[in-house]
């Protein structure tokens, strides 16, 4: 990160943009000036197209980490759903398989059921958490499709739960996924912003030194810049405050 003073000495002070929001529209704002300016007056050794370029690229990062954010929501609410839509048919084959093995119920283990001993006997848990319920779903199919038609529970139907199965599986999947690109899309958002802001800098820099003979002026405002002064608040210390230009 380029860190730079650009008028150590002025009462003037430059507030950089901290958000990827704030530096694009910094970026917007300061192509659209210079690009405003005869050729002649436009920075030679910091072409108004380099800072084009780097803020395409910006934006089309922002895009991309925002449409991965948008793809790993809508997978994780299908995931949702689907776990809301399989609660009730986890409550019923749950309690069918303890009345159909009510004198071994030791037994439902085979169908991902987890099963304790007590001062009463065998105790059988029912899934709780996503995790749980996915094990006791992968579980169940797996066991209920090895049966033969006619020992199959009936309700819920095995179609109906192999449905659901492949449905979850697919959407945490694509959920891992869409967090994954997310997650890259964002790195190079950031990558891509930071070198904006980097040649942001460099222009303001060359502004300073070449138009304005070093000294830091509120006329750099125009390319976008927010020029802070300081004043004194009444207590000894002293804060920034916007200095403004008529343009």
């Amino acid at each position: 990160m380029l860190s730079i003073r650009l008028d150590p000495t002025s009462s003037l002070s430059v507030r950089w943009p901290e958000s990827y929001r704030a530096i694009v529209a910094l970026g917007e704002a300061y192509v659209a000036y210079e690009g405003s300016l005869p050729a002649e007056a436009q920075l030679k050794d910091i072409p108004v197209t380099a800072v084009q370029t780097a803020l395409t690229e910006a934006k089309a990062a922002i895009a991309a980490a925002r449409s991965g954010e948008q793809g790993r929501a809508s997978a994780g609410e299908l995931v949702q759903q689907t776990y809301a839509a399989l609660q009730p048919l986890i409550d019923k084959a749950y309690l069918q398989l303890k009345l159909n093995h009510f004198n071994q119920l030791a037994l439902l283990e085979q169908w991902g059921l987890d099963t304790v001993m007590d001062q009463n006997g065998v105790r059988v848990r029912k899934p709780a958490t996503q995790r749980q319920k996915l094990d006791f779903l992968e579980a169940y199919v797996a066991k209920e499709a090895s049966l033969p038609a006619e020992a199959q529970i009936s309700d819920p139907p095995l179609a109906t739960m192999q449905a659901h199965l492949a449905t979850l599986q697919t959407s945490l999947t694509e959920r891992t996924s869409g967090r994954d690109r997310r997650e890259m899309h964002v790195e190079v958002r950031d990558t891509a912003v930071a070198n904006l802001l980097h040649w942001l800098k460099l222009a303001a820099m060359m502004r300073v030194g070449v138009t304005f003979g070093g000294v830091l002026k509120s006329e750099l405002q125009l390319w976008g810049f927010s020029v802070t002064g300081r004043v004194s608040n009444g207590n000894g210390t002293r804060e920034e405050e916007p200095v403004l230009v008529e343009v």
